[in-house]
């Protein structure tokens, strides 16, 4: 018999062992969630800039990998249907301009210094 009870009480110790690790668990991931629902998900660069185009022109500016993006992933019906494909390529034209010129001037400044 009294194997019986030394049986009992290592199964209940365990079950009990086993209840309070999936009570903690619990509690970890509602935490966790309650986290990330504290912080509102930004919007990626690319739908940024999309949002930003869905009046006909691009108004910001965006890094130079947005507008890659933006054209990589563009929607079909906006890549067959509307400018987007060209306004962007436009837009991202004008970006590398403007980073060239930038890159040009820092260049011819630092040769004045000498």
């Amino acid at each position: 018999m009294a194997g019986i009870g030394v049986r009992h009480l290592v199964v209940t110790t365990i079950a009990v062992a086993l209840v309070a690790l999936a009570a903690v668990a619990g509690l970890r991931a509602t935490h966790k969630v309650e986290r990330a629902d504290a912080r509102p998900a930004q919007p990626s660069c690319t739908s940024r800039l999309l949002d930003d185009w869905s009046d006909g022109r691009i108004d910001g500016t965006y890094p130079i990998r947005c507008y890659r993006s933006a054209l990589r992933s563009l929607p079909a019906d906006l890549r067959i249907y509307s400018s987007a494909p060209d306004d962007i390529a436009q837009a991202l034209s004008r970006q590398l301009q403007a980073r060239a010129a930038e890159h040009d001037a820092r260049t011819l400044a630092g040769a004045a210094r000498g």
